[in-house]
């Protein structure tokens, strides 16, 4: 089903399969956003488990220059003599993940087929968990906050809780991705959670019946400040249903009587490149939103979409050190055009642009295609968009952000 999702924005344009992928640890069990895949394995078939005594290897589209017969040596040689039990198919994961790590890019990854599914349910926004929002602090899984209304809410869950263990296994011993996939799971069955609370002397245990979990990317309200409205809305994540839900905050804006407008992209670790581009032509009247540089230095402008029907509201975009990629391209873009305030901290700087494309025993890799620039040129790889009001409180909250974007366009 979500393969069919992917194929099908593929139409849109050019770019329609591109992402712009950053690992910021926002997970609605599990949103974690690895948003992005990438084109092609050719030369070992994957399209079944591998049987222990055997590997099939039918060499398909090997490139006719390349002698692979040094890796097949180190292969046998480990099956020869390696100590402890091997599974074959492991160390055809292992061989594709380190082929991609060779090029030293973060970005340029492969996917197991688990991963691959999980990504598939993080970008529609739907999957089987309990529904709450955590961040790694020291090594540690530790509660951001539980969705209103979700099974962990429900259960008692807080935010700054620190899960200890998931079902009786330390979460010390486990990889994050792990710990994920471990709360995750069908609905209707339970997880029991560990959990060291500030002020509580002792471990408590909270056990929580997961549910099918729906998470808007797009949720809207409305604040009011010195007798006037203004209309907020926050983009978690530029995924399947952003460019319809966003459709639908414009279009209320519009019917409202609103003062100005605050777009919040704090903790938006991005997601797909032509929602991107849709959301800013929403604020941007005409022009090139961002550009695609390749490897051969060739330049490919995206420009915008629609009518700017948001153009003539005063704008406060917030942003932090979690704001990245797609995000970054929507602040970068309104700041170069001058259509509102940055207000924030310093986002990720993640400024470049990956293919995606599943492979044939549904794993996935994830290629690095491009840099992207902002309007004027500006580059944020590595930089990152610096705001226009910074606030320097790293701990500040939701409130002071709110407050500071209403003080601006209060003026």
């Amino acid at each position: 089903m979500e393969q069919e999702k992917i194929k099908k924005r593929r139409p849109v344009a050019l770019w329609a399969k591109r992402v712009l992928v950053v690992f910021v640890v926002f997970v609605v069990l599990g949103t974690t956003f690895l948003l992005g895949y990438a084109s092609g394995l050719r030369g070992v078939n994957l399209g079944a488990t591998i049987p222990v005594e055997r590997v099939i290897n039918k060499n398909n589209g090997k490139p006719s220059d390349v002698d692979f017969s040094t890796f097949w040596e180190a292969w046998n040689k480990l099956n020869e003599n390696y100590v402890g039990k091997i599974n074959p198919q492991d160390l055809i994961y292992g061989a594709i993940s380190g082929m991609l790590a060779a090029t030293k890019d973060p970005y340029t990854v492969y996917l197991r087929p688990e991963d691959n599914q999980r990504f598939m349910d993080d970008i529609s926004g739907e999957f089987d968990g309990i529904g709450v929002e955590i961040t790694q602090v020291e090594n540690l899984p530790t509660v951001v906050a539980p969705l209103p209304d979700s099974p962990a809410e429900k259960a008692g869950l807080k935010a700054k809780d620190i899960i200890t263990e998931v079902d009786g296994n330390s979460t010390a011993d486990m990889a994050f991705d792990d710990v994920i996939d471990k709360i995750r799971g069908q609905e209707g069955t339970q997880v029991t959670l560990t959990i060291v609370r500030s002020g509580l002397e002792d471990p408590i245990k909270i056990t929580v019946t997961r549910e099918k979990i729906k998470v808007a990317s797009v949720t809207t309200e409305i604040k009011n400040y010195q007798g006037k409205q203004y209309f907020y809305i926050q983009v978690r994540q530029f995924g399947d249903d952003t460019s319809a839900l966003f459709e639908k905050a414009a279009s209320d804006v519009q019917q409202g009587n609103y003062s100005g407008i605050i777009l919040d992209l704090r903790n938006d670790p991005g997601g797909y490149l032509e929602t991107a581009v849709d959301l800013t032509s929403y604020f941007i009247d005409g022009g090139v939103v961002v550009s695609e540089v390749d490897r051969n230095g060739d330049k490919q402008e995206s420009k915008t979409t629609r009518k700017a029907i948001l153009k003539n509201y005063k704008l406060a975009v917030l942003i932090n050190d979690g704001s990245a990629s797609a995000s970054e391209i929507m602040a970068g873009a309104i700041k170069d055009r001058k259509q509102g305030t940055i207000i924030g901290q310093k986002s990720f700087g993640k400024g470049s642009v990956q293919v995606l494309e599943e492979l044939s025993n549904k794993s996935a890799v994830k290629i690095t295609v491009a840099k992207w620039l902002t309007p004027n040129g500006g580059t944020i790889d590595g930089v990152g968009i610096e705001p226009d009001v910074k606030i320097e409180n790293k701990d500040a909250t939701d409130e002071d952000y709110i407050n500071k974007a209403l003080e601006i366009l209060g003026k």
